[in-house]
């Protein structure tokens, strides 16, 4: 142990976060941050690109924030992980803007939610690679309805220090400092503050004045000629549904067409797409119009519409028909544009995504043309499973969804086994400027790419790959690291289930059926770690078994349906509640958190030791459904929960439990519950993070309890390999604070909270975590599942390194 003087550990306290006065036998350490890789796993909400510097491309997110292309490392750098837990509503991007003058100059409109008051504007003189930040007077919403609409952030290309924004409950505001300060243009007309508001603000590069402003709303495009003292609006746009458009029976969401995006080509055409709902879900009908803005003429061009679409429309069309959003114009040729539908799901047919050449006279189906012949008959557009793969070739293999059943809402799997769906959710699009056959288009899952779109003018398949590589945007909602195997992850993942990592640099199938929407916990046999038990929320009846819990017995590579669902729990059940395993892997806990109502009253988490074949509630002790709880990683059949101030042990299973009230054993009164996290090599070794109370720590099975010393404020807390090989001293790992208000962060203890030093820094703060998990065979790491950037993994840096390595940029 190395010792320092109260002086000399002072001066270094003040740069690596010690406690003050005190052995300090935890190294400050280098780290560098990585993504796991996963590529993509959430919704893309937008891609530009700047009209006079090559390959700079930005994309934006709903929940993740945004990134920048970076064409030298072929691949998405994440622009905005300095954002700090207590920010997190700011890790989504509402809107962007770039200046067309300065391809420097970058604009993001930031804030997730509408019920926040954290809303701000990042502006950037050198691509994202630094900002500075200024609030915003009104909310944003970058994961509320109609984030699939914009963009609503618009730079003048006249004066490009001034910026409009069309917000969703404030009207339409302008800045003339680059952001700094926002006046209301109290000129137009309406607020439309029906949290969609304003979707679109156009300026007219030709036309210094000419703004055209548009709300999700019928008849909401409106146009001013002296830059905004005066409104009107735009004669002659659609108001009404066309007759053509609507089904027999089926009355649209609206009174009339909604605009959805908007786009003025250099000839002086405006194009809108339209539906009758803001989307991303829920659209049924849609058209697509141009206007000419020199003759005010406008002109239905919907595709199919007279059968000017080729391949002609698919029949039967499955209803709804969809509504119409992504556009995007060639920029060196006015009358090249794409179109897609939205919300054609569940199908046939599927979304498509439409080319023109002659300004929507008529229109060839690029999805359609890219689905193999032998798929077409289906409607079910698709890419064969071999172009889910980067550019140079390494798989996507998740995106197979593994085929499964479809569950409710959108996405999920193509059910033509060998095809990924050719996406859902298809509302970002953009022909490169500078290379009109490479065209990108974003999912609710991912990004597409094709370098040769022209070849569906000869009615042949253009070749597709993934341009995700970077993107890490899945929310995580579960994660274990094994004591052995060969997987050092398995994860629980929103919307698109959970991953087995065998490979953190590549991208994983699926867990296999059955396939979750939500994953919503996982755990493993700590000396069985072949064992594996899993539950999420399904949305789909299986027979034979219980489709919302599965367990492994090869280590998460082939899945078994329990026998039989804890009471309480169904096929329409949304969240499922937590599982633990115990550390042999034959019994299971399984905490619904769903009052059952039994004879006898509120019942315990369920017990098995068979798989669900029968489900036993425990006969005393512990009689409330909780997520507090745990299993030992070393002792058989003893399982841990801290409830309501009270603790409990089981050492038969789950089927019966000890109470010990907390106050009695050295817990603090005002402490509650804690899930309590276990030593993976000691028995009966546990520490409870109890938030601003403290962490805790028993060697005795929870009998008698000690407070770790210093200030500890802990929102989660894990542990992972010892510093030395043969120690069963683990490293502990806490994000939260070590000192009265200090610096919210990653922490990691090496001499059992005696000290600690900061892990992470302020540039990788990714709004926080969802959980923290330690990994229990390699020393220093540390995984960090994010609501929004997806996985972390902190590993000690190289040998050169003296500070942490920037990074965290995923594949």
């Amino acid at each position: 142990m190395v010792r320092f003087s109260c002086k000399k550990l002072a001066l270094w306290a003040a740069t690596t976060s010690f406690l003050p006065c005190i052995y300090a036998a935890t190294q400050s350490l280098p780290y560098e941050f990585d993504a796991v890789a996963i590529t993509g796993g959430g919704y893309i909400t937008g891609i530009i690109a700047h009209p006079t510097e090559a390959n700079l491309l930005y994309t934006r997110t709903d929940i993740g924030s945004a990134y920048r292309w970076d064409q030298k490392f072929d691949k998405w750098i994440p622009l905005t992980d300095f954002i700090s837990f207590v920010d997190s509503n700011l890790l989504g991007t509402e809107s962007f803007a770039l200046d067309p003058t300065d391809p420097n100059r970058l604009y993001l409109a930031q804030g997730r939610y509408l019920t926040s008051n954290n809303s701000a504007f990042f502006v950037s003189d050198d691509q994202g690679s630094s900002f500075e930040i200024y609030p915003a007077p009104f909310p944003l919403g970058s994961n509320e309805l109609g984030r699939n609409n914009g963009e609503r952030l618009a730079v003048n290309p006249f004066n490009t220090d001034e910026l409009w924004i069309g917000t969703r409950t404030e009207g339409l505001w302008k800045s003339t400092d680059r952001a700094k300060s926002w006046t209301n243009v109290t000129s137009f007309p309406n607020a439309f503050a029906n949290t969609i508001g304003i979707v679109s603000v156009i300026f007219d590069p030709r036309h210094e004045g000419t703004i055209y402003v548009s709300a999700c709303v019928p008849n909401g495009i409106y146009v001013t000629h002296d830059g905004g003292t005066t409104w009107s609006s735009l004669p002659g746009q659609p108001q009404t549904w066309d007759d053509a458009t609507l089904v027999t029976g089926e009355p649209a969401l609206s009174t009339g067409p909604q605009p959805m995006k908007v786009a003025l080509a250099a000839n002086g055409m405006l194009y809108v797409t339209y539906a009758d709902y803001p989307g991303p879900y829920g659209a049924q009908y849609g058209e697509v119009w141009k206007l000419n803005v020199s003759s005010e003429v406008w002109t239905n061009i919907t595709p199919g519409r007279n059968n000017n679409s080729s391949p002609a429309p698919f029949t039967p069309q499955a209803w709804p028909p969809g509504g119409y959003c992504g556009l995007s114009l060639d920029a060196k040729d006015p009358e090249t544009l794409v179109v897609i539908t939205l919300d054609r799901d569940p199908g046939p047919a599927l979304d498509s995504m439409y080319l023109t050449h002659d300004g929507g006279l008529t229109w060839k189906d690029v999805s359609h043309l890219s689905t193999p012949a032998n798929d077409t008959a289906t409607g079910y557009w698709g890419h064969p499973i071999r172009e889910a793969a980067l550019k140079d070739g390494r798989p996507v293999p998740w995106l197979s969804f593994d085929w499964s059943r479809l569950w409710g809402g959108y996405g999920a799997p193509s059910p033509v086994h060998g095809l990924a769906k050719f996406g859902w959710w298809m509302t970002a699009v953009q022909i490169d400027p500078f290379n009109p056959e490479h065209l990108l288009y974003g999912t609710g899952a991912t990004i597409w790419a094709t370098d040769e779109l022209s070849l569906v003018d000869s009615n042949k398949a253009p070749t597709w790959y993934i341009q995700a590589q970077g993107i890490e945007e899945t929310d995580i909602l579960a994660a274990v690291s094994p004591t052995g195997g060969d997987a050092h992850l398995l994860s629980g993942i929103g919307d698109i289930m959970g991953m087995k990592h065998t490979n953190l640099n590549d991208p994983q199938p699926m867990f296999g059926l059955p396939t979750f929407s939500n994953l919503d916990s996982i755990d493993f046999g700590g000396q069985a770690p072949n064992v594996v038990a899993r539950t999420g929320a399904c949305g789909v009846n299986y027979t034979g078994g219980c489709a919302q819990a599965a367990y492994s017995t090869d280590g998460a590579d082939t899945w078994t349906l329990f026998a039989n669902c804890a009471p309480g729990v169904n096929w329409t059940v949304d969240t499922t509640g937590v599982l633990a395993v115990d550390a042999s892997g034959k019994h299971v806990v399984w905490s619904t958190l769903f009052t059952y109502d039994a004879t006898a009253g509120q019942t315990g988490p369920w017990a098995t030791s068979d798989f669900g074949e029968t489900w036993t509630a425990p006969s005393g002790g512990l009689d409330t459904q909780t997520p507090n709880l745990s299993a030992d990683r070393v002792q058989p059949a003893t399982f841990y929960s801290f409830t309501n101030g009270v603790w409990y042990v089981s050492v038969d299973g789950g089927v019966s439990y000890k109470a010990s009230q907390g106050t009695k054993i050295g817990l603090p009164a005002a402490a509650s519950g804690a899930v309590p996290v276990v030593n993976f090599a000691r028995a009966g070794e546990i520490w409870l993070p109890l938030g601003d109370l403290g962490l805790y720590h028993s060697t005795d099975f929870g009998a008698t309890w000690k407070a770790l010393p210093g200030a500890l404020s802990i929102s989660f807390f894990t542990v992972g390999a010892p510093r030395e090989a043969d120690s069963t001293l683990p490293a502990l790992f806490l994000w939260g604070t070590i000192t009265p208000k200090g610096i919210d962060g990653l922490y990691r203890s090496d001499d059992d909270g005696e000290t600690w030093v900061r892990v992470n820094d302020d540039e990788h703060q990714y709004g926080g975590p969802n959980l923290i998990v330690g990994d229990p065979r390699v020393y220093g790491r540390v995984f960090i599942g994010t609501a929004g950037r997806g996985i972390v993994v902190a590993d000690l840096a190289g040998a050169h390194a003296t500070t942490n390595v920037p990074g965290t940029g995923g594949v």
